[in-house]
């Protein structure tokens, strides 16, 4: 992406080679706030290491946005916990009675249940 972006080949990234290259993005305008913010030296061009460090933050962001996503679909009565209630309750709907069993559930969770807490 760097590489791409980088058309003059001279190793950074100006703000004209960004706003050209994200031309007709759907999120141009987040994506060219987080490399402006990316700008650590305070050049105005967004060398190699920068363009890596802004797009792992993004991608590190965007993960722990679905994680918290998803275990809060699991905790049900937002404890801040998932306990063995609540896995069953999302696992062994309709859609996967044929698949898994409930005692299949249980044993799942005291296998990987360390502590024995629930």
């Amino acid at each position: 992406m760097f590489l791409a972006l980088d058309v003059n080949g001279d190793g950074t990234l100006s703000l004209e080679e960004i706003e050209v290259g994200l031309r007709g993005k759907a999120n141009k305008e987040q994506i060219l706030q987080l490399l402006q913010a990316a700008d650590t030296d305070g050049s105005g061009d967004i060398n190699y290491t920068e363009f890596i460090a802004a797009t792992i933050g993004a991608n590190l962001y965007m993960n722990e946005a679905y994680l918290r996503q998803v275990f809060n679909m699991f905790d049900k009565d937002k404890s801040g916990s998932i306990d063995k209630d609540e896995v069953v309750a999302l696992i062994s709907g309709e859609q996967m009675q044929n698949i898994v069993t409930k005692e299949a559930i249980e044993q799942c969770i005291a296998d990987i249940d360390a502590n024995g807490d629930g």
